[in-house]
């Protein structure tokens, strides 16, 4: 694995020491904090300050160049990006050549996150957990660039889950690598290398699902979200569980298969810590039904002896559902199958039915 060396190595591992410290006593460290670490230095042009001039071919070929030489002959094809006037949101991806893909930031505020990826990779890397991850080719912290191999496979989705034998397969891997990835030594190890975890984000706050969803649908489905929101709060206010390391973000498209099984993990800019249910959350409509979510939550409970509850995962299931389409929508985005904010509602109520009869619980109505 190559890593680039800068000069500013020294001042990361002493950054890296304080908040090892400030893990140790609890004390956590605001996000701004960690945005100042990859701040401007002052009469550093372009990458040099951690972060791209713009989201262009040059600018990536320029920074590639700087931290993998061996790769910056290779033609860089853009992925799609949102036009995003938050620069939080200013982070890409390109192609490098067939093999190859870059993860580069444009924004102080982007580049913090990107910072956050690279650092957890790094640590990943060396763990059991590898097995998922994709080959990293090459990283830096100046600029924040992430390069790695391509992983042959496709994302999970309704088609591919339709097959019986693979849904039951991909779903088993799936388990497995959660099972790794929670087990508390790995919190333990990303911390002792000094990487502040936050608390998991998930896309919006249940205050402002309450406020300004509502604003955007009819008034029976206005009610119906409010009912939620207030089962949502009594719900997590008083969960309680182990912290473990979060991938985050485990929706079908950073779940890759190939030949019916699990082949790789992909995106760790969302890595957190706290409760196990979260990782859980996109699984209930991962599918035409709750079948690969049970399959998986069945198996990671044999690997690990760690229940997975419905109402945590519901909890956490309708703040991602209701707050992916609040923000959508406000934004003027489309949702991923096309359809409406109406119609979100209503499959959502079908699986709240679903996870009742899987395992019965006080589910909202």
């Amino acid at each position: 694995m190559l890593f680039s060396v800068s000069p500013y190595s020294l001042i990361h591992r002493v950054q890296n020491v304080c908040l090892a410290v400030c893990a140790v006593m609890g004390i956590r460290i605001p996000v701004s904090s960690q945005v100042r670490r990859v701040g401007r230095l002052s009469g550093m042009p372009g990458e040099a300050r951690g972060w791209l001039d713009s989201p262009s071919e040059e600018a990536v070929r320029n920074a590639v160049r700087r931290v993998a030489p061996a790769l910056a002959r290779l033609p860089v094809v853009l992925n799609d990006q949102f036009d995003q006037r938050d620069p939080l949101w200013h982070r890409g991806s390109a192609w490098l050549g067939d093999d190859h893909i870059v993860k580069f930031a444009w924004s102080e505020q982007a580049a913090a996150e990107r910072l956050h990826e690279v650092r957890v990779v790094r640590v990943l890397a060396e763990t059991r957990f590898a097995e998922w991850m994709p080959t990293v080719a090459a990283a830096s912290e100046r600029p924040v660039l992430l390069i790695s191999r391509r992983v042959t496979g496709m994302p999970v989705d309704g088609r591919l889950l339709a097959a019986v034998n693979e849904c039951a397969s991909i779903a088993a891997g799936l388990a497995r690598a959660l099972a790794v990835l929670h087990d508390p030594t790995l919190v333990d190890r990303v911390t002792e290398a000094g990487i502040s975890l936050p608390a998991p984000r998930p896309q919006a706050e249940i205050a402002e699902i309450r406020a300004r969803l509502p604003h955007l649908i009819n008034p029976a489905h206005a009610l119906l979200v409010a009912h939620w929101c207030d089962w949502v709060d009594g719900v997590q206010s008083a969960l309680t569980s182990k912290r473990v390391l979060l991938h985050g973000d485990l929706h079908g498209h950073n779940l890759l298969c190939d030949d019916g099984e699990l082949a790789a993990v992909l995106d760790y800019d969302a890595v957190s810590a706290g409760d196990h249910h979260y990782d859980f959350r996109y699984l209930p409509a991962t599918g035409s039904n709750i079948r690969f979510f049970r399959l998986v939550a069945e198996e990671y409970e044999r690997a690990t002896g760690r229940w997975v509850m419905p109402a945590p995962v519901l909890a956490w299931h309708i703040r991602t559902a209701l707050g992916d389409a609040l923000w959508r929508t406000e934004a003027g985005v489309a949702l991923p199958d096309e359809g409406t904010v109406g119609e979100w509602i209503i499959s959502l109520r079908q699986r709240i039915a679903q996870l009742e009869s899987w395992r019965p619980f006080a589910a909202p109505c």
